[in-house]
This record gives C-alpha cells, sequence and structure tokens, in this order.
C-alpha cells in the first residue's frame, strides 16, 4: 500500500500499552487520518515483545485499511523503548511486513540500521529515517547534512525533528522543509510549544507528513488529529 495518498498527509500517532489499549484509539483515527503510526515502544511487557508487536500490528490491519508506520522509538530519541539497540531492530525487522512503512532512527548502530532498512526494501516497506533533536534546533546547515546522511542511509522520506526555543528555530525547521520537501518527500517538525505552528506551517510547505494525536501527545507541542484537519481546512490544503 502506498504511504502517502495525499500531501500533506494527516498521521494519527498512537501509543498504548497493549494491543486492547489501542483499539479505541484506532476507531477514532480511522475516521479521520490518512495514516496511522503505531508507536510500539509504549508496550509493556516483560517477554514475548517482538510477538507482541506483531500480534498489535495485525490487529491494526484487520481494522484499519489505512496505511500504516511502525515506530520503536529509543528513549535516546524521546521513545519509551528501554531494551538494547540489537531489540529494536529485532521488532522493526519481525513487523515490518505487516507495515506500510518503517521509521529508523538515523542513529542507531550502522550495522543494525542498514540490516533494518535492507529487510524493508526486500518486504517492499518504505523507509523513514528520522532524527530527533529534544535539546535544540542546529544551524541550518548541519540540519540539511543530517537530511543527506539520512538519505545515505537509505531513506525513502527523510525526517528531521528539533526542539524550538523561539520563531528564529521555527523559521530555520520551515527554511530546511523548503528546500527539501520541494524535492522528495521529507517531514519535518518543530518540537515544544514554540514549535506549535510548524505543525501546519510545515505541511503548508512541503512537509509529507503532520503528525497528530488520538489519545495523548507522543511528542511535545503536538496538536490533535481533529485541530490538524481543522487548521489544514482553514488555509486550503484539506476539503470539506
Amino acid at each position: 500500500m502506498k504511504l502517502l495518498k495525499r500531501k500533506p498527509a494527516v498521521c494519527a500517532s498512537l501509543m498504548a500499552r497493549s494491543t486492547e489499549e489501542v483499539i479505541p484509539l484506532l476507531l477514532e483515527a480511522s475516521e479521520l487520518a490518512d495514516v496511522v503510526e503505531i508507536r510500539a515502544d509504549a508496550l509493556k511487557f516483560s517477554s514475548g515483545y517482538t510477538a507482541e508487536v506483531r500480534r498489535l500490528l495485525r490487529r491494526v490491519r484487520e481494522m484499519v485499511s489505512l496505511p500504516v508506520i511502525l515506530t520503536v522509538r529509543s528513549e535516546r530519541e524521546g521513545g519509551l523503548f528501554a531494551g538494547s539497540e540489537s531489540e529494536l531492530a529485532e521488532c522493526l525487522i519481525a513487523g515490518a511486513s505487516l507495515a506500510d512503512a518503517v521509521d529508523v532512527e538515523l542513529r542507531m548502530t550502522p550495522h543494525l540500521r542498514d540490516e533494518v532498512v535492507q529487510n524493508a526494501r526486500s518486504s517492499g516497506v518504505q523507509v523513514i529515517v528520522s532524527h530527533h533533536d529534544f535539546q535544540h534546533t542546529p544551524e541550518l546547515a548541519v540540519m540539511r547534512e543530517i537530511v543527506e546522511e539520512e538519505l545515505a542511509a537509505g531513506a525513502d522520506i527523510p525526517k528531521v525533528a528539533v526542539m524550538a526555543r523561539g520563531c528564529e528555530d521555527v523559521l530555520r525547521l520551515l527554511q530546511l522543509t523548503c528546500e527539501f520537501g520541494s524535492r522528495m518527500p521529507f517531514i519535518g517538525i518543530a518540537m515544544g510549544e514554540a514549535g506549535r505552528v510548524s505543525r501546519v506551517a510545515a505541511p503548508a510547505l512541503g512537509s509529507a507528513i503532520t503528525y497528530g494525536y488520538v489519545g495523548a501527545e507522543t511528542a511535545p507541542g503536538q496538536l490533535s488529529v481533529r485541530e490538524l484537519l481543522e487548521m489544514l481546512r482553514m488555509l486550503g490544503l484539506r476539503d470539506g
């Protein structure tokens, strides 16, 4: 299934501690979003984690026809997965065939990252290579280098998410989005309160996907899917 059936796509990012908890979130997301991101790092299991990820994804497939992104976000990148990198890679590899895209962190150990990317490619699954900076927004030249590294790592869709402390940070992220979003599918996000505007401005300027929450925020400064849709409609980027 093609991940980006429309641009900009509104992605419902879902976090739940169990497969059962995700069901009501899926029901709401299926009526609103274009894409669903399953944040599997939120699952709470002492053993059999990989098997539970697959069980969760199979349930998602039964319930919704939307494209699915599988994400297992590490603690280093603001997620909840406390296991080793090899365990994280194992989850992504095991779940890839049940998703339409996998989100792979740029800072993952290269040989593990390459293994995940190669597995996704062999499964016909798209690859989002992502970089999250929860401290600040780097200079534009640095962010450009990050995107180039993501592309070299095998990204179909490079993603850069940075923490904005003020309007200058947001403007740098938006400039980056304009530059790359005009050439390829690209995701740009400014996180934090100062970055809230980017959740709508970035897709207006070329970001392929904007992430909203159903239930609870999955990143600082995130808007709900309903809020995103309303604002995109006001800007003429959405019908209805």
